[in-house]
């Protein structure tokens, strides 16, 4: 209940702003350098004899945007510390809200396994860009979260934290303050979704983040950047593997 109040009165805030923070946000789509996604799809082999599959599915971060190279992105360099114990498929797709994590999984690579030990979910920056309602927010993550484990029979789902919109250095502080305000409105949603369904693991990527984690966009993930996430990730997946 309380965080349904949060998400009022941050609606009531942002009304009277509203024009202008239209007016900010096309002036940053004008100036900011656009970065293309690496690998929307990826299938990187174990060259071991591994028996279990992971699935990197989710927005920009799971696409590479950022990154110089398909070597560098967050599932090439997972797949790296996990030292050829998975093989790692990857769909990502820049843009991606939650609500439409069940069709990209659906239609983005038929010819993927049916079956994945471990998935890894990054999503919620584009939900917070869109203000998505909190309790929404969580039943779209809910029903992929069933899906996986029902579709594809995923065992363990690793869920980072949104990434820190509210310290994006190309977006001007105004945007800062709101979008920062509604990703705590929306990880209050993870943290319960996590604590009900013991299948999914929260990872918190809070706190202050230096200038090289971010590319020269300003927004997505720099190489450093891509590699911090997936020590973590890997480290996660190792308790579970």
């Amino acid at each position: 209940m309380l965080n349904w109040l949060k998400y009022i009165l941050e609606l009531l805030l942002l009304i009277p702003l509203f024009p202008f923070l239209v007016y900010k946000g096309k002036e940053l789509r004008k100036r900011i350098k656009k970065m293309p996604p690496r690998s929307e799809f990826l299938h990187l082999p174990s060259e071991k004899s591994a028996t279990k599959n992971l699935l990197i599915i989710g927005e920009s971060t799971a696409a590479g945007v950022g990154a110089s190279a398909k070597e560098t992105t967050l599932a090439a360099k997972t797949a790296s510390f996990l030292y050829g114990k998975f093989h790692v498929y990857k769909l990502g797709k820049n843009g991606l809200t939650a609500s439409r994590l069940p069709r990209l999984l659906a239609h983005g690579k038929p010819d993927n396994p049916n079956h994945f030990e471990v998935a890894v979910l990054m999503i919620g920056a584009n939900d917070c860009f869109k203000f998505y309602p909190p309790w929404k927010f969580r039943l779209e993550i809910e029903k992929m979260c069933k899906l996986l484990t029902n579709k594809k029979q995923v065992k363990h789902i690793i869920l980072p934290m949104i990434p820190p919109v509210q310290q994006f250095p190309a977006i001007p502080k105004i945007m800062r303050f709101f979008l920062g305000w509604h990703r705590r409105i929306l990880i209050h949603e993870m943290r319960k979704l996590a604590g009900a369904h013991p299948e999914i693991d929260l990872i918190e990527l809070n706190g202050n983040y230096a200038a090289e984690f971010f590319a020269e966009d300003g927004i997505h993930p720099s190489d450093f950047g891509y590699e911090k996430m997936a020590t973590e990730i890997a480290r996660r997946i190792h308790v579970h593997a």
